[in-house]
């Protein structure tokens, strides 16, 4: 199992726009299986406020069995059923990979970040 962060950018509700990846990567045939995912914050709590930090990234937990092909198609598909079509970026270690589409230069991408790493769960630059 691989650890991913996947973060949004959009004009409207990240917070929903997350759900809404979320909920689209467990329903789809392809990814589903294979992925694991939750809310996450990118900032820890402060013990001197009251309430949770926003959640803005989906920490994602993908089996090593996930091509990187399905997973830059699943989210493609997301985007281009939302409206705007919202920035999604894949973060792994010191790896950011734009997710735009699913062309061969981004599953490239995904690929190469999926690999690095595999044993230890880190990933070296790129």
């Amino acid at each position: 199992m691989q650890s991913i962060r996947a973060t949004v950018e959009t004009d409207g509700d990240v917070e929903e726009e997350l759900r809404s990846l979320l909920r689209w990567l467990r329903a789809d045939e392809e990814t589903g299986p294979y992925t694991y995912g939750e809310l996450a914050s990118s900032v820890a709590p402060d013990p001197e406020h009251m309430g949770a930090p926003p959640l803005d990234l989906i920490s994602l937990t993908v089996s090593v069995a996930l091509g990187a092909g399905q997973l830059a198609v699943g989210i493609a598909q997301w985007r281009g059923a939302r409206p705007g079509a919202p920035k999604v970026t894949l973060h792994r270690g010191d790896v950011r990979v734009e997710v735009h589409d699913a062309d061969p230069d981004t599953v490239l991408r995904l690929t190469e970040m999926l690999a690095e790493g595999r044993d230890d769960g880190s990933a070296g630059a790129s």
